[in-house]
């Protein structure tokens, strides 16, 4: 109880990110729109993980170039978990609706009009991999239905949390990017303070938990730019 009426999620013992998931200083009242900087709208991408029988959870995730949003300073670099989609089940957070590709795929692209963003964004490696059915992979799925995502950075697990614990212990800081999100993501909130460590690996997660909120934003933190650079030729 103390959790949700203080804020204080270090009261959940052996929870992952108790220690650095504080309410007062990662949650943001929901946004009305993507803010703008100097006429230019604040960069946005989603950051998915898929799941059938387990929840899909979907991001819109929002990058600060350092500025003024709805009251309050973002540094630069700082991420935004502005709206969520997520396929829970009621009160049973590790189980999905088993939704298909395509009525996920409306469902997003749904999210990202509302938003007046692109639907693309990165996603777990395992959507990429070719299963030797006809209609290819699950991201070949997506695109087909006009949603875009790219593989994330995942790297290693431990790595990963590492990278999103420091950005959620970091926000509030007026001058390192931290990670906030917004109260709107009532799946985040709803799971994520309570993720248990995994006994074996200590710096892990338990996989066996309803993870998926977390995996998605982990995904968002490790996003990696691709920039085509064009050059001239020379001889």
């Amino acid at each position: 109880m103390r959790a949700w009426v203080e804020g204080d999620w270090t009261v959940v013992r052996g929870a992952y990110f108790a220690s650095v998931l504080d309410e007062h200083r990662n949650a943001v009242d929901p946004w009305p729109s993507i803010p703008q900087t100097h006429g230019k709208s604040w960069e946005t991408y989603l950051a998915h993980d898929f799941g059938s029988s387990a929840p899909s959870v979907t991001y819109v995730v929002c990058k600060s170039p350092g500025g003024e949003a709805f009251g309050k300073f973002y540094p630069r670099d700082s991420l935004i978990l502005v709206d969520e989609l997520s396929t829970a089940k009621p009160d049973r957070p590790n189980e999905g609706l088993g939704w298909t590709v395509p009525v996920l795929a409306e469902e997003i692209l749904a999210l990202s009009k509302l938003w007046k963003i692109k639907a693309t964004g990165v996603a777990d490696d395992s959507i990429f991999a070719r299963t030797g059915s006809g209609a290819g992979s699950i991201s070949d799925e997506f695109t087909r239905a006009g949603v875009r995502f790219y593989p994330a950075k995942k790297g290693d697990r431990i790595s990963g949390w590492q990278l999103m614990r420091r950005m959620l212990a970091d926000a509030g800081k007026p001058d390192v990017p931290g990670l906030y999100v917004s109260r709107a993501c009532s799946y985040f909130w709803e799971t994520v303070p309570y993720l248990a460590r995994d006994v074996k690996r200590v710096e892990d997660v338990d996989s066996s938990g309803p993870g998926h909120a977390a995996d998605a934003v982990r995904y968002g933190c490790l996003r990696e730019e691709r920039i085509a650079e064009v050059m001239p030729l020379r001889f």
